[in-house]
């Protein structure tokens, strides 16, 4: 399948919300998120490199991040602290709160994964823990396979109003994380993650955003003389472009080799650096064979080219 850039309709009605509609099968990419999700939830196994890249305090705010999770045997941030001492990490995520003990040299970015059932004061007391300088919201929620939140866009919308505006002022707060190369079906109708976007916006009357978060998945060598390089600096520059807001991509990965990822890596990342409107970024994801080694005691050849680039 050969994705192309994400065309938005403005001019689009609203959602209407309500009816219920027939969702088809996702495509082939939403399918490898999938797999990904289901690699590192399913992960129960819960070579050190040189200390000479490291550092003990920042000095600038980066906008390389970490996305991690505590299921790893000490059901803590234990590698995600692997990164410690890194000058060009300074931020994690864990899809969620608390951040399960991650060293102070990080910003934790708190998350509400999905819509709640009700008052949440979990989540209040998250945003309002000393030092929450930022807040993510809905995972995927454009999207319907078991990993993501999957919520109608004025659903969303209603949520985002409820347990994200009032702390507008607060904090920053991000737009919902949505696959932005996705281009098939999407949460409520057979249209692609942007329009999905376009919806919600519509239907968040009064809502304040400070930042579009965009995630991104793609073939490193998409074949046909393509280049995943290419593929993933025009969606991050099509997000910025359609959104008008700064931009984190909370969650992106080329499938390949290692070889071919650090590869990826050691060209996205200067780019990325260098954007003025890409204010954050995390590569997927900090668990064993991705970031982190085999025997989870180190980074991977892949996290090395991640934190040292």
């Amino acid at each position: 399948m050969i994705l192309t850039r994400a065309l938005v309709l403005f001019a689009l009605p609203l959602l209407v919300v309500g009816e219920q509609f027939e969702i088809p099968a996702v495509e082939a990419i939403v399918n490898k998120v999938l797999h990904n999700y289901s690699k590192w939830v399913n992960f129960k196994g819960h070579s050190s490199h040189s200390d000479t890249a490291k550092r003990s305090t920042a000095t600038t705010i980066a906008k390389r991040g970490l996305a991690y999770n505590n299921n790893n045997p000490d059901s803590n941030a234990t590698y995600a602290n692997l990164f410690e001492g890194y000058p060009k990490i300074s931020w994690g995520y864990d899809w969620g709160y608390p951040s399960w003990g991650l060293d102070s040299d990080f910003e934790f970015v708190p998350m509400l994964w999905g819509l709640p059932s009700g008052s949440d004061p979990d989540w209040t007391a998250a945003v309002e823990t000393p030092g929450t300088l930022n807040i993510l919201g809905f995972n995927e929620p454009d999207l319907t396979y078991s990993g993501s939140s999957d919520i109608l866009p004025a659903n969303a919308a209603a949520g985002y109003q409820t347990y994200m505006e009032p702390f507008a002022g607060k904090v920053k707060i991000g737009m919902p994380n949505v696959l932005w190369n996705n281009v098939g079906s999407s949460s409520g109708g057979n249209y692609d993650s942007a329009q999905w976007t376009q919806y919600f916006l519509g239907n968040c009357t009064g809502c304040h955003f400070d930042f579009a978060a965009i995630h991104w998945y793609q073939d490193c060598d998409p074949g046909n003389g393509q280049s995943g390089v290419d593929w993933f600096q025009g969606n991050v520059t099509d997000a910025y472009q359609t959104l008008n807001l700064p931009v984190w991509i909370t969650e992106f990965e080329c499938y390949g080799s290692d070889a071919q990822q650090v590869d990826f890596l050691q060209q996205v990342l200067p780019w990325l650096d260098e954007q003025s409107y890409v204010e954050r970024y995390a590569y997927f994801g900090v668990f064993p064979d991705y970031l982190v080694n085999d025997a989870g005691n180190g980074l991977s050849d892949i996290g090395v080219a991640y934190a040292t680039t």
